[in-house]
């Protein structure tokens, strides 16, 4: 991005254009082409075989699935929940949430019981699509017991075999009779209206976070400008449309160019290799920075740009010497997420200081604005930045102030006059892949399970961040903690802190 002089940022609003609505206009232009596909490895962690999805057959799909939504009797603008592997589904049915006038919300596949329960309840979600199976785990029981907790969860669904009873099938492949088909909702009317809820975390829990239209394609206009994506762009996305990251990073610039996303489930070197594009083509790859380098090494494919998705400090690595462009994201939790192309490929840019166009001149729409806190800590505002907060009853939402800046609450030092470096991320939050949980709720909650438990968090040049749960007998509070339900990368942290600290060096 070019740090920018001019008006203050407006709301965006110029870009308020759907997601489906860019969706339908390549599924017009190009409905041959091939739009979707799936990890090479599919069968290894969910039911069903890879897809390849072109263009047309996409759009035939999430109109299927958005015509279900609307027959299942969802009223327009309820909450649907997303919990996937990073598979075709996921993006077809963000898409027909979308179609059907509903207000889709991605939550993360690592989530359990407990957490599904909070979060759905926090948004008052009507319905919970997912999978039978996705690796060791059920996301169609947990969806079928977070019903029978969650007041408002009338609807829960699941594409696969062999569904726990009262979870409704969904089948993308086959149509009834046209005729049968309830009509879609008219488009939103306000262009300001929220069309998807992400999920942060502060040091008391989740943090409900809305975003627009508009904000999301400012969102994803980062990306395509500072890696100079061209039309119909290949996009190898090893993150899922779950996040900011995900979403803006991988999602919205495969929209905007019209191109291929190719998903690709966690960090596999062989089923990476294995989805790239057959030479000469070359593709873009949006992997976490922590593990570009270990991937890059098993993988050494060449890639037209490398996005490397930074959640903290800056993480440095050696990109492929074949390798394009590369442009480090710094995500900052689910406010707002700065691009910015390496002018040298051994070194990471710092962060501008004040206005960010996503174009370059000073009548483009602003991006983001960086702001230095008197605390230290940095504050953004700008188009692609929530301007509305999403607060049903008892949930939380992102604290947006009277001039638009929203805290980030993660550290900073200026570097110089124009830049700043992230030092850390917010307090009391850890980050542990592209997971986020508060540290005080997540003390709190583990200690009622395993009383004599305590909690640590420390960096790690890989994950972002290593927690460290100490216990009198580690294997009981392994035990008592699997069976409340907590997510496995805490049961991983289970562990001696001495032996933590050496693994995160």
């Amino acid at each position: 991005m070019t740090p920018m002089n001019g008006p203050s940022p407006g709301s965006g609003s110029d870009l308020a254009v759907p997601l489906d609505a860019v969706f339908r206009r390549n599924a017009l232009a190009r409905p041959e082409a091939v739009a979707l596909l799936d990890p090479p490895d599919r069968e290894a962690f969910t039911e069903g075989l890879p897809r390849r999805t072109t263009y047309a057959g996409a759009d035939a799909a999430v109109g299927r699935l958005a015509h279900r939504l609307v027959e299942l009797g969802l009223p327009r603008g309820a909450v649907v929940g997303l919990q996937f592997p990073n598979i075709v589904e996921q993006v077809i049915a963000l898409l027909a949430v979308e179609r059907a006038g509903m207000v889709a919300a991605p939550l993360p596949l690592a989530w359990r019981k407990p957490d599904l329960v909070r979060a759905l309840s926090l948004i008052e979600a009507a319905a919970l699509l997912t999978v039978a199976r996705a690796g060791d785990e059920l996301p169609a029981a947990n969806a079928a017991a977070a019903a029978a907790e969650v007041y408002s969860l009338s609807f829960p669904c699941a594409f696969g075999d062999q569904l726990p009873d009262g979870v409704i099938a969904l089948d993308i492949d086959h149509d009834e009779a046209e005729a049968s088909h309830a009509p879609l909702p008219a488009a939103a009317e306000s262009p300001d209206a929220i069309s998807m809820l992400t999920f942060d975390a502060d040091a008391n829990g989740p943090v409900v976070v809305g975003r627009s239209h508009a904000e999301w394609i400012a969102a994803g206009l980062g990306i395509l400008i500072e890696a100079k994506l061209p039309a119909k762009a290949t996009i190898v996305s090893c993150l899922p449309p779950s996040s900011l990251a995900g979403i803006g990073g991988g999602l919205v610039p495969w929209l905007l160019t019209g191109g291929t996303l190719q998903l690709v489930h966690g960090f596999s070197p062989p089923a990476l290799e294995r989805a790239l594009p057959p030479r000469p083509a070359r593709a873009c790859l949006l992997a976490p920075a922590g593990g570009l380098a270990a991937v890059r090494a098993s993988a050494p494919g060449e890639f037209s740009a490398l996005i490397a998705v930074q959640r903290g400090p800056a993480v440095r690595f050696d990109p492929g010497a074949g390798d394009g462009a590369l442009v480090d994201l710094h995500a900052f939790g689910e406010t707002g997420a700065i691009a910015r192309r390496r002018t040298r490929r051994e070194r990471v840019e710092s962060i501008p200081i004040g206005r960010v166009s996503v174009a370059g001149g000073p009548a483009a729409p602003v991006g983001v604005e960086t702001r230095i806190e008197a605390d230290g800590t940095v504050a953004l505002r700008g188009a692609m930045v929530p301007h509305r907060p999403f607060s049903p009853a008892g949930a939380r939402a992102l604290a947006i102030g009277g001039d638009g800046f929203v805290r980030t609450n993660c550290r900073c030092r200026a570097e110089n006059a124009f830049g700043l470096v992230v030092e850390s991320g917010p307090a009391g939050v850890a980050t542990i892949g592209g997971l986020r949980f508060g540290l005080d709720d997540l003390a709190a909650r583990i200690k009622a399970v395993a009383p004599s438990a305590t909690i640590a968090y420390i960096p790690d040049p890989v994950l972002g961040g290593r927690l460290v749960v100490e216990a009198e007998d580690a294997a009981a509070a392994v035990s008592a903690l699997e069976s409340a339900g907590f997510a496995q990368v805490v049961l991983d942290a289970v562990a001696p802190l001495k032996a933590a600290r050496r693994m995160a060096g």
